[in-house]
């Protein structure tokens, strides 16, 4: 059996109010000035959005959800997104109690085998009050190590309370540049990036993290789901991707190409028509709060959208691309802009960000996205509210009643981002070609 040797590990925190960012930004930078190519993920769903936070390291963070997923599909994925890579993090915050609507650190690494890394704030501790030791722990690091403090003094406290390697240290910030803060993530420039990087790597024991995350192993998935299938009726879909609609979830990309899709990518910023005969359309989360007038300038693509649904072309869309296909967007002061027209219904854009909700639902009818009684779970982002409608029809609903996935002719609209890795039972039904093939291009 083919085993995955690759050195990983979790790094998470245990202490109120203690954040593990600052570290994983160090950490990520002293692993690349030692050319290892570090693969992250994030144990959590994303805190105001359906996309995940992208700015921890230098490259895309994968999300490793074993609350939405199953512990294959996280094995097959972990193993499927780290073939290229020397190093794999998994972040998120360990449990002190088990929630049962919550993704779990602690399970993730009884899942994936990982190597068990603690971020200690040493702002929240002093040698008589130390946090209670978790159950299994392979090192520890320590933040906020005030200029008084020293890493030596830690060492010797926590190896003989804890029996546990400290590992590195960085320093209280002074004086530092403040870190932007924006909706969707958490940033700092490249320069600050490297400054962390440098001071963690005065005390980073990185021989000794190497060797713990070398010690474990994991097994290849036995039925892989990105397995190859017969590019029987193969299927054309025209993907939306540009800086309007960035957010595309790779892994879905991946799965309907590993089911025999063709990948086309459209603008809708700048396209005037879809790619040649598509079959599906598939527009994702964006930034429609800030690029909603360049879109709505588009009306060539509008026009072509609204062709090619009259023509039975299937169309499907999450959140800010459901809000995209609407009459028009509205937002909190009263500003109205028109949009596709696709929808007969206004999307509210919700004033303040707000926490993504877990939702269990299932498919109320028969459509084109799947059948009635399938299973769907999901995060429930209310970003957006959509105005009542006579002509929609809703398809799934929340725990409180409200409309999650609608349909109105051919175009399917989801307030959720569906990850398909944890439900490929939707794959066959979606991906089945309309009646017809379209002849021509919108």
């Amino acid at each position: 059996m083919t085993m995955n040797q690759l050195p990983r590990m979790a790094i998470g925190t245990i202490q109120p109010n203690a954040d593990s960012q600052r570290m994983l930004w160090a950490l990520n930078e002293c692993l690349n000035q030692q050319g290892l190519n570090v693969q992250n993920f994030s144990a959590h769903p994303a805190k105001t959005a359906c996309c995940g936070e992208q700015d921890l390291c230098q490259g895309p963070v994968r999300t490793l959800d074993n609350w939405l997923l199953s512990e294959r599909s996280c094995q097959e994925l972990f193993w499927r997104t780290t073939r290229f890579a020397d190093m794999a993090i998994v972040s998120g915050r360990y449990d002190t109690i088990q929630q049962p609507v919550r993704p779990s650190l602690n399970t993730l690494c009884e899942q994936l085998d990982l190597a068990r890394i603690v971020v200690l704030d040493a702002s929240q501790m002093d040698s008589c009050l130390i946090p209670d030791r978790p159950e299994s722990i392979d090192g520890i690091l320590i933040d906020h190590l005030s200029p008084n403090d020293s890493l030596q003094h830690w060492q010797v406290i926590f190896e003989a309370l804890w029996n546990t390697p400290v590992l590195g240290s960085l320093n209280r910030p002074v004086n530092t540049a403040p870190i932007e803060k924006r909706p969707q993530q958490v940033t700092i420039s490249t320069d600050q990036r490297q400054h962390l990087g440098q001071i963690l790597n005065r005390t980073l024991d990185l021989k000794r993290l190497l060797q713990i995350t070398r010690r474990h192993q994991l097994a290849a998935p036995t039925h892989p789901l990105f397995t190859k299938r017969p590019e029987q009726n193969r299927i054309r879909i025209a993907v939306a991707l540009d800086e309007a609609f960035p957010c595309q979830c790779p892994d879905t990309l991946d799965l309907f190409e590993s089911f025999g899709a063709s990948l086309h990518e459209f603008s809708p910023l700048r396209s005037d028509s879809l790619p040649h005969n598509t079959d599906l359309v598939y527009i994702s989360c964006g930034h429609l709060d800030s690029m909603a007038e360049k879109l709505a300038r588009n009306v060539c693509l509008h026009q072509a959208l609204h062709n090619y649904v009259n023509r039975g072309g299937h169309i499907y869309a999450e959140c800010d691309g459901l809000a995209y296909l609407c009459k028009e967007i509205s937002y909190s002061m009263g500003e109205t802009i028109p949009m596709v027209g696709l929808l007969p219904t206004t999307a509210k854009l919700q004033p303040q960000a707000v926490a993504a909700i877990p939702q269990e639902t299932q498919l109320m009818e028969d459509s084109w996205f799947g059948k009635q009684g399938t299973q769907l779970r999901t995060y429930w982002n209310p970003r957006w509210q959509l105005t009542s409608s006579p002509v929609i029809k809703p398809l799934a609903l929340t725990t409180s009643g409200a409309s999650i996935v609608i349909q109105h002719q051919q175009v399917i609209g989801n307030l959720t981002h569906l990850d398909l890795l944890a439900h490929p039972e939707y794959l066959p039904t979606i991906l089945t070609p309309a009646a017809h093939y379209l002849s021509t291009s919108s």
